[in-house]
């Protein structure tokens, strides 16, 4: 069977993460169930990795096997008339047999956004700074995060991790009307990474953790700090590069 990529957005707000779990509202579930309906018969959906409950994404790419003579327009048409309006496919293009959506992958792009004043119009989308916080050590602690470290005090424990080294290439606050928005490249992302970055680099900005700290734990896996999670809803996967 052809084999096809696509590239989805989603508003993680009110779904349990990308991957299909028993009794929960996922977007792999509800994009595999639209698609089955489509060429009625199954249709497995294999996405480049998952995303918690909550978070979101603007360019999550999959792969899917359709039947021969399916045509791949018409059936990303369909199914976006069917999905709901949280969820939705912007293109689809046929890849080799060989293309793997997960494994294929080189880096990955992951944005988190902060305000400093609340918005009703930006609270499923970022989260709101402590009153008091110094932006320059957050900026500080953001350059210490690139290169190639053991991210392992950073991430939710996962016994699949063949690996917890990761190597970061960007890792960048930028500020911008009322906006504290880090950005992050990285060739793969352990569970909960990015949020407990986050968290810990807020935590560094309020005084709490000192920059020596934080330096400390990405030298040395076995360093006790005490990181921080930030919550979901901040947290955006912007891009998977091939």
């Amino acid at each position: 069977m052809p084999r096809y990529k696509l590239t989805i957005e989603y508003d993680g707000t009110n779904f349990s993460g990308w991957q299909v779990q028993p009794e929960a509202r996922t977007v792999e579930g509800e994009l595999e169930e639209a698609f089955s309906k489509v060429v009625q018969q199954p249709i497995d959906l294999i996405g480049q990795g998952r995303t918690d409950a909550g978070v979101h994404a603007l360019g999550q790419i999959a792969h899917i096997d359709l039947p021969e003579g399916t045509d791949p327009d018409k059936l990303i048409f369909s199914a976006n008339r069917i999905v709901s309006e949280e969820v939705f496919i912007h293109s689809i293009e046929e890849v080799t047999p060989a293309f793997h959506a997960r494994f294929d992958a080189t880096f990955r792009e992951y944005e988190y956004q902060l305000i400093s004043t609340y918005s009703p119009l930006n609270r499923t989308r970022s989260v709101l700074l402590p009153r008091e916080y110094d932006s320059n050590l957050m900026h500080q602690a953001a350059t210490l995060i690139k290169g190639e470290h053991d991210f392992a005090p950073f991430s939710k424990f996962n016994e699949d991790n063949y690996t917890t080294l990761c190597t970061v290439l960007d890792s960048e606050f930028e500020e911008t009307k009322g906006l504290l928005i880090y950005r992050i490249r990285a060739n793969r992302f352990l569970r909960n990474m990015v949020r407990r970055l986050v968290g810990t680099m807020i935590k560094i900005g309020e005084g709490k953790l000192s920059l020596t700290e934080f330096e400390a734990a990405l030298s040395d896996p076995s360093y006790e700090i005490a990181t921080q999670t930030a919550p979901a809803n901040g947290l955006t996967l912007k891009k998977v590069h091939y």
